[in-house]
Formats: structure tokens, C-alpha cells, sequence
């Protein structure tokens, strides 16, 4: 098993197998080979973040979105990124930046949203899921993904303390608990475009 150190000091040049590296090199605006646009980079080659806002989404295809947050670097693990005290920096930024812009768009879609304990499934809640590899197998470009926390895609999950509060079921095979099945679909065409400019605009500093 590798040591910290030893991680923090690997190569995390760009890999020409690597589709996120690939994605890299591309500038605001332009389009992925999966179809997402780029929507935000900060920093330079060395400590650049790039986002990209995703063709597709698990919740509800007229209401929400997903952004995902990517070093320019093959970075593998999080801890890698206290290898540079300016990528730590603009990770931060990157992120409070892509949160904003986000909360921002979801409040200017609900602005007759007014806040009560029944009224959550409108709130304007952001979760994230991050993705690195294990430490045996060393190789997927790490990844975070931003997303409005509500409707299926907004269940609770096993480090939220109301997941505890589901009901438990047994059978041959042990216990589990029951949760809504989550696909992933197509945002329409018209609302796709819409919201790129938007964070695009908003993430420059423009006004949305």
C-alpha cells in the first residue's frame, strides 16, 4: 500500500487515455465528448480546476442539473491536492463559486419559494458526491459532482443521519432498506442551452 507521501508525489501529468484530461484542454463554452459544456476553469495548468455542466441529470430533467468539478491534472485521490497550496485554493474557489451560481439559478426558478418545514422538495438545497480510486488501483481522474439534494435524487444516503430512520426490511440475504430507483435522463434541448449561458454568465461575474 502506498504512503501518503508517496501518493502526493506521483505523476498526475495528463494522460492521453483519460477522457477528463481530455476535457481539459477544452475552453469555457465548448462542448465534451459526452455532450456536457464546459462552463468554468480557474488557475493555471498546474493548479487549474475546470467545470462542466452535464447533458443529464438523476433528478427531474425541467427543474434540475448537475455540475461536475475537475482538477487539470490527473489527480487520483483527494490528498493529492495538498501537494500545492494554490490548487487547495482554487479548488475552494472553484467550489464556492459553482455552489453560488447554482443556489443562485435554482432560487430564480422558485422565487414565489417561501421556506417552511413542509416545503423542502423546493428548497434550494446543493449536495455533492466527490470520486477518487482506491488505493490499490490508482487511475480514474477524481471528480465532484454539485447537485440540487431533493426529489429521488435527493434520498437520504447512508452518511445522513435520517437515513437511520428508514424502515428496515429482512430476507434470506439480510437487511436492507427500501429507496426509489434513480435514472438518469436527458434535459430537454432548449433548457440544456439555457442553462449553460446562464452559469456561464453568472460564473464570469456577469449578472444572471
Amino acid at each position: 500500500m502506498a504512503g501518503i507521501e508517496e501518493l502526493i508525489a506521483e505523476d498526475t501529468g495528463q494522460r492521453e487515455d483519460c477522457n477528463l484530461c481530455r476535457e481539459a484542454a477544452l475552453s469555457v463554452g465548448e462542448k465534451t465528448e459526452y455532450g456536457a459544456v464546459v462552463i468554468f476553469r480557474v488557475g493555471d495548468s498546474s493548479n487549474a480546476w475546470f467545470a462542466t455542466l452535464s447533458p443529464k441529470t438523476g433528478g427531474n430533467s425541467k427543474e434540475d442539473f448537475s455540475i461536475q468539478l475537475m482538477p487539470f491534472e490527473h489527480l487520483t485521490h483527494f490528498a493529492q491536492m495538498a501537494k500545492s497550496p494554490e490548487l487547495a485554493k482554487n479548488y475552494g474557489v472553484a467550489f464556492s463559486k459553482l455552489s453560488a451560481a447554482m443556489a443562485e439559478i435554482m432560487a430564480g426558478e422558485n422565487k414565489e419559494f417561501k421556506p417552511t418545514a413542509e416545503s423542502r422538495e423546493k428548497a434550494t438545497s446543493v449536495a455533492t458526491y466527490g470520486k477518487c480510486t482506491n488505493w490499490a488501483e490508482k487511475k480514474e481522474h477524481l471528480h465532484i459532482k454539485i447537485f440540487p439534494f431533493r426529489g429521488n435524487i435527493g434520498q437520504p444516503y447512508t452518511v445522513d443521519s435520517s437515513f437511520e430512520r428508514k424502515e428496515v426490511f429482512k430476507d434470506s440475504d439480510g437487511e436492507f432498506v427500501k429507496m426509489v430507483p434513480v435514472e438518469k435522463v436527458l434535459l430537454p434541448e432548449e433548457r440544456f442551452e439555457v442553462l449553460s449561458k446562464r452559469l456561464i454568465q453568472i460564473l464570469a461575474g456577469g449578472k444572471e
